[in-house]
């Protein structure tokens, strides 16, 4: 069935493999997540968390102190429990399907730094949970989902700056002749548009990527090297043109909106349910900072029925950015073959179950895409 649909650019070997790809991928996933359910599961029902919080508070009695101590062994270990799944997933299987170019030492290097900065940026969320739920015991939900929403803000402008140049080297664009059609692209979409680089993805990976981040003074277009080494100049420019219109069309700002709405929707569930979990793992008040394995499963669970809606607001502002490349471009040949190449060189399934795109995929699948420009060209190039 889903062969008679392909598109003739999409290899039909290279889909099989790729489909090899994602179930590796999923597997390590779902053992991941069910060793971190039962990880969360032992704290609670051994009173291993409850019995830690007690020994910690005999040595340490400034709370924000004991917030941080909590939060740290309890990131340390979790992140001993899964370091194997994260070499398995970034390391093995990217190895086993050609795309990785690291060393393990340069991939333990990444994650090491990732560990680190999750470590810091973790502990100041936890600190704000545990020491606003203390002292706004009915108003802690508002108050959190606007320090998230704050933060989320904060993490956007400076990611660019601060976290990125960590993991990847950017410069600008070098090629003249893209250099060019990239100013003329920007002219007829009428932005000023400062910040485009190249970012060496190279350094880790033959897979190719765009992305538009930052916000402000900080908001840049990034193109990956690998794009340019391996992609024509038809092709890049679609993908350009997609980031150029996330950027004409503010996707940034109404993202960020929109997950301030999910967010707040979210802890309020949790302040209208948290008290029945709460008790039954034996626990009063949300404040408790033992309680957190059981913060964090009810957290997990609302997400779970929430992705659908978080990952159809993305495909709609993606498929808004398809539209505007394609407007910009009028290259729709261009489009089918950069999204073709996509599944086949690095191994995207260009046709997933419906069910499983309207769950988890945050662009609408290479398919779909490819048969919107298809749809797009029929209408505007007839």
């Amino acid at each position: 069935m889903r062969a008679k649909k392909m598109h003739p650019l999409v290899d039909k070997e290279k889909q099989r493999l790729a489909r090899r790809y994602k179930k590796d991928t999923l597997i390590v996933s779902i053992f991941s997540y069910v060793v971190s359910a039962l990880f969360l599961i032992a704290l609670i029902y051994f009173d291993i968390s409850k019995n830690f919080v007690a020994a910690a508070s005999d040595v340490v009695h400034f709370r924000p102190l004991l917030i941080f101590v909590f939060f740290a062994s309890l990131y340390i270990v979790y992140s001993v429990i899964s370091f194997p799944f994260s070499y398995v997933d970034g390391y093995v299987i990217e190895h086993k399907y050609g795309f990785s170019t690291q060393s393990f030492k340069a991939w333990l290097t990444d994650w090491t730094k990732s560990f680190f900065i999750s470590l810091i940026l973790g502990a100041i969320v936890f600190e704000f949970i545990y020491l606003i739920t203390h002292v706004s015991p009915y108003l802690w939900w508002l108050w959190l989902s606007v320090i998230m929403i704050l933060f989320s803000v904060v993490f956007a402008n400076l990611f660019p700056v601060l976290i990125l140049p960590l993991f990847y080297k950017t410069s600008p664009i070098e090629n003249e002749s893209l250099r060019s059609k990239v100013a003329a692209l920007c002219v007829k979409a009428k932005i000023n548009a400062k910040g485009i680089y190249s970012i060496n993805l190279s350094s880790k990976s033959t897979k190719a990527n765009a992305a538009v981040t930052g916000l402000g003074n900080t908001k840049r277009v990034l193109l990956g090297d690998t794009f340019v080494s391996n992609y024509t100049e038809d092709e890049i420019m679609p993908v350009l043109a997609h980031e150029i219109s996330h950027y004409r069309e503010h996707h940034i700002w109404w993202s960020i909106l929109w997950q301030s709405l999910i967010t707040l929707g979210m802890f309020y569930v949790l302040y209208r349910i948290h008290p029945y979990f709460y008790r039954l793992a034996g626990f009063e008040r949300i404040s408790d900072i033992a309680a957190f394995p059981v913060l964090a499963f009810i957290f997990a669970v609302i997400s779970f029925f929430l992705k659908p809606l978080s990952s159809a607001i993305s495909r709609h502002y993606e498929r808004r950015a398809d539209r505007g490349a394609l407007e910009l471009t009028n290259n729709p040949d261009g489009f089918i073959s950069v999204m073709a190449k996509f599944c086949n060189e690095q191994l995207m399934i260009a046709y997933p179950h419906p069910l499983i795109e309207w769950y988890r995929y945050s662009h609408p699948s290479p398919g779909n895409r490819i048969a919107f420009a298809e749809g797009w060209k029929a209408a505007h190039q007839a």
